[in-house]
Formats: structure tokens, sequence, C-alpha cells
């Protein structure tokens, strides 16, 4: 049997702004993953959802669930092989399912309205049962509950409470802070990354994600629905507060806010606006979701005003924030290991200026992590202060990674030549590498100086990932595993295995070998890898030309593709076409696809991007 959900309404229940009904909150589930969970639990062989939009289908992607999930904008469209369970309004599902499936049968459709009057019979597959709220005679002891009021809505969530240990504890969201003096009954749910003040009261409530409370606040038997702020020593009583509404004592002014959206490479305020000091403040206060200590540090003198704002930003919503200044990514995320620090914030670019967040080791931030940030800047959580947090300097630290980097060095041999945009970095990098009167090598390092390659006139150019994968002779030497980026090209099991070494793949701070993946540096810091490839080089005698002549034939391309797909579509082509050269990228809050092909030349990379991008094309107009 197979059910069919209407994804078309909008919600009505309680003021919530653009929000479709499958969307809403229930404990801070979405009520169409609860639904869909409940359905597959219950032996449903599939589910089809009717005008379901991006942000419906993001959500359904996310799921990871074992029952197929299929998409169509309207019941005529549908190929009736199965009889279905039509679901016209999303309910809270407390079915009786064996009284509830009898009603299915290999006759004529069934549909259960009080005048028994069959309605839609000619769309519906043999053996269907159409549930409308309003007029649907239910089997007996089964329950069709539907949220109409503000008032439904919050009663139906403590019910819930009472009935589930999930929804208990999905009470309250991730990121909220709350202060130790705050008092929270427990018949009250707390939103997503919400702020609750000093002395606050709140007794069978339901605040939406990013609702901000003051300190003094007393709240009783309310809906505040996201991003709502309630100033200090408002008092309420069933009350429902739209989105966005600003409240004070005695006083309820609505107020716009600006929306900010967390793109695949960086922070921005709505077009590429990156160079202001307001988009900073808010990057810092909304970082401090993901963790309470912030590392920060910057590629450009020009960037020092922002790294101060987002400072600031961080400190002000009570994190404890470390200052590294001018600095190349790779030395931050050195300095993220001294620290501790479970969050970074890179400022990236001297006129043009991208602030990039990253998770722990340095690490891209997950799907759920960056879906909190982004919340976060939504909610403009730096608007309310909880508790000023501290600042501290880390520039100190420079000098140790500058130590870690001259105790991988071997005896110097090479004459060293470094071109790098980052003029921090290339000084450093020239002090570390001179002193060699031998063959010249010139080496080219990222702005960001986590990717390196190498050129002489002997070798030709040896590109990042084959130093890489020279380098994984001389953690050998140490009895190591080299640690590689999951997306690391294919060959490296077979050429560890050729010189008798081993290879972990992680794919973020989580992953067994996350922690010797920070440690040796070497895929997060090109002046590391270089120094590791020089120890080759000097421990086996060899010149640039005869270490090339060891290595595979490596290039790893990346195309975008923008494109309307959903994230399910894309991985059924991907799992219908296999092929190991080529891995599909989907950012969450983004329509671009990122294809990443291993292949042994440039063009042979491009010739395979060339072929998906059209079957993705293809695959586009079909859906269309």
């Amino acid at each position: 049997m197979q059910t069919i959900i209407y994804c078309d309404r909008q919600a009505e229940c309680v003021p919530v702004q653009n929000c479709p009904e499958a969307l809403l909150p229930l404990c801070n589930l979405p009520w169409l993953e609860y639904l869909l969970h409940y359905i597959e639990q219950k032996g449903f062989q599939k589910a089809v959802l009717l005008a379901a939009d991006e942000r419906v289908r993001r959500l359904v992607e996310s799921m990871h669930l074992k029952m197929p999930v299929y998409y169509a904008r309207t019941l005529a469209a549908l190929h009736a092989d199965m009889p279905a369970l039509l679901l016209r309004r999303l309910c809270v599902p407390e079915w009786d399912m064996g009284e509830l499936l009898s009603l299915c049968s290999d006759g004529a459709v069934r549909v259960i309205q009080a005048d028994g009057t069959p309605a839609y019979a000619e769309l519906h597959p043999q053996g269907s049962v159409l549930l409308e709220p309003e007029r649907t005679v239910m089997a007996e002891n089964s329950e069709f509950r539907q949220i109409h009021t503000p008032s439904e809505y919050r009663q139906i969530q403590q019910k819930l409470l009472k009935s589930s240990g999930k929804f208990r504890r999905t009470r309250i969201g991730e990121g909220s802070r709350i202060a130790e003096t705050a008092v929270i009954d427990e018949e009250s749910i707390i939103g997503n990354d919400c702020i609750i003040g000093e002395n606050a009261k709140i007794s069978g409530c339901s605040l939406g994600s990013g609702v901000q409370i003051g300190a003094d606040v007393i709240l009783k038997d309310c809906v505040i629905c996201r991003k709502a702020l309630i100033d200090a020593g408002t008092h309420l009583e069933n009350a429902a507060v739209p989105e966005n509404t600003v409240l004070c004592p005695d006083m309820g002014t609505a107020q716009s806010r600006k929306h900010a959206v967390l793109p695949e490479d960086g922070i921005c305020e709505g077009l590429p606006k990156w160079n202001t000091a307001e988009t900073a403040l808010k990057a810092g206060s909304a970082l401090t979701v993901l963790g309470e200590s912030i590392l920060i540090g910057y590629s450009h003198k020009s960037a020092a005003s922002l790294a101060a704002a987002a400072a600031a930003g961080a400190a002000a919503h009570g994190a404890a924030v470390w200052l590294a200044g001018e600095c190349a990514l790779s030395q931050l995320i050195y300095l993220s290991g001294l620290t501790s620090c479970p969050v970074m914030l890179w400022i990236q670019g001297e006129r043009v200026i991208q602030l990039k967040p990253f998770g722990k080791g340095g690490f891209p931030l997950t799907e759920q992590q960056a879906n909190r940030v982004w919340q976060a800047l939504e909610a403009g959580t730096c608007s309310h202060i909880l508790k000023p947090g501290s600042l501290h300097h880390a520039q100190e630290f420079h000098a140790l990674w500058l130590e870690s980097c001259r105790k991988l060095l071997p005896p110097p041999e090479f004459e060293i030549t470094v071109s790098c945009a980052n003029a921090a970095l290339r000084t450093a990098a020239q002090e570390l590498f001179s002193g060699g009167t031998g063959q010249r090598i010139t080496l080219s390092l990222s702005e960001d100086g986590t990717k390196v390659s190498a050129f002489s006139s002997e070798s030709g150019m040896i590109r990042h990932e084959q130093l890489l994968l020279l380098s994984l002779l001389s953690v050998r030497e140490e009895n190591q595993p080299l640690a590689v980026p999951d997306s690391f090209h294919l060959s490296a099991e077979s050429f560890a295995e050729q010189y008798h070494g081993r290879i972990i793949r992680v794919h973020d701070a989580g992953d067994m070998g996350a922690e010797l993946y920070q440690k040796q540096g070497i895929c997060t810091d090109g002046i590391k890898l270089f120094a590791h490839v020089l120890r080759v080089l000097h421990q086996r005698k060899l010149t640039p030309a005869q270490a090339a002549a060891l290595l595979p034939e490596l290039c790893t391309v990346q195309h975008e593709v923008t494109t309307s797909l959903p994230r399910q579509s894309i991985e059924q082509l991907q799992r219908s076409n296999p092929d190991t050269r080529i891995s599909i990228m989907m950012p969450p809050y983004s329509k671009l696809v990122k294809l990443r092909v291993h292949a042994d030349s440039v063009e042979t990379a491009a010739e395979i991007c060339g072929f998906w991008e059209k079957k993705l094309r293809l695959l586009e107009s079909e859906e269309n």
C-alpha cells in the first residue's frame, strides 16, 4: 500500500509567514518528518508527495528513509499501481492501522465520508481510502487530529510530550541558551537557537526557532513564533506572537529583519557584500550556536576591522574569542588544536572579502551545522546579549607553528623560492626554506596556505595531490598511516600498498582518524606537506625528477553545475550509473551541484565532467 500526501497548503494555524504546513514544527520536528517516519514504520511500500516545494524536498532528502519517496505535481499525473491512503491534510497519526488497512480492498474506491458519497473516484487507484479532516468518518478507536488555532497547536505538542519519549528529547532545541535563573516548565517547547534571559518564567508555551526572551519576562500558555523578540519585563498570557515581532512592555510593533544567507563559500548579506562590519558582527554572533570558543584570523590587514567586529559579536554572545591576527588558514587550523576551539572563522581576501566558517580541525561545516548557523543569522542573534564573553590573543602561538615546521625540515639542500599571494605566509615560508644552494625549486602556495605545488626544470610540475602521496613515505618511517580527505584520488590505496604504507580517509571531525589528520597537518598545511616531501628527498637521496618518476599521474577536477533537481533524483541517477571516477556533492541551501572527477589527465577529467553534465540536464528536462 502507498500513501499520497498533499503538501500544497501553507501553515494557517499559527502566524508563520511563508511556511509550508509540512514544515510546521511539532516539538522541533517538522510535521512531515514525524508523519513519514510513522508511515514507514507501519509498513507502507512508498509515499508520494503532491505539490512539494523545494524546502519540503530538502527535508525529505535529509531524512534518509528506507521507504522510497516520489514527487508529483497533480494526482492525475500518478500511475494507479496500488491502493493508496490519501491525506488531503497533514494529521497527527494516531490510527488503528489494522482497521484502517481493512478499509482497502480490490473493489471500488472507498471514500470514508459522512454521507458515503465517493469523491474523485475516477482519479484514485482501486482500493484506496481518502481521508479529509472535516468530512471524514474515521474507523473506531482512531483519531485524525488537526491543528486549526494556536491554542490547538500548543495543546497537541503538549500531548505529544506525554505520549512519546522521542518528543521529550527534542523539547528544547539545539543551540538554545537558557539563563541559570530562568524557569521553564515541562510542558513548554523551546525551538532551536533561542535565548532566554535571567529570571524569565515560561509555562505551557511553544517558542519557535531563534526566539529571544529578555530578563524578567513572564509567559503563560503562549505561542511565540520564530525570530520574535520579547523585551525585558514583558508579561503575556494566552497570546500568539507572529514571527519577526519585537514586543516591548505595553507596546507591540512588527519589525522586518534583514535575512542573511550561508552560501557554500562563506557568509554574506543578501548580495555578495562581505566587507561590512555589520555582517561580520552578525557572523561572529551566529557562530556561537556551534561552540562557546571561537578562533578568528584573516589573510590580509585590510580585514583586521572585520575580524574585530566578528570577535565583538561572538564575545557579546558569551563566547571565549581567540584572535589569531593575520595568518593563513593552514596556520589557523594548527592554532585551533592549541586553543581547543570547536569553531573557526577565517576572513579571506583584500578587496572582495569572504567570511569563511569551519568546524573542529578545519573541516567544512556539516549540513546540520550550516543549517543552525543559517537560522541564527536569520534570527539576528547579536541583537540581545545574554552575558559578556572574553577576548584572548593567539598571535603568540604563531611561534609554536613555526617551531613545529622547523622540526620536520631536514638540512637545507635545495634553493627554494616561494610564490604566494599571502604576504605574511610567503615571508614565513621563505624564512623556513632558506639556506639551500643546490637545485632550484619554485614552491607555489595557495593564499590560504593549505595547498602547494612544486616546479623544477628537471621534474616539471609536481601537483599537490602527487606531493601528498610522496609524503606517505615520510609518515611511514614513523609507523603512521597517512590521513587524507575522503574525496582524495582513488589511486592512493594502490600507491600505499606498493610502498607498504597505509591510507586513512577522513570525512569530518567525528571520523576515526580525524585526530591524526589534524595532528599531521599534511592535508591542511602546504608548508608542512612540503617539509615532509623534503624529508623523503633527503632520506632516500632523491632529486625532484627521481621522486616524480615514482608517482602516478593524478588529476582531480571539480566542476560546478546549477540545477533545479532534488537531491534524491541526483542520488538515484548516480546509483543507476555507477562510476568510481566521479563523486557528486550537493551543498545545503544551494542549487549548485559539484562534480569531482579523478582521472590521469585534465582532458579526460573534463570529458567525464561534460558527460555527467549532459546526464543532469537530460534528467532535469524529463522531470520538468
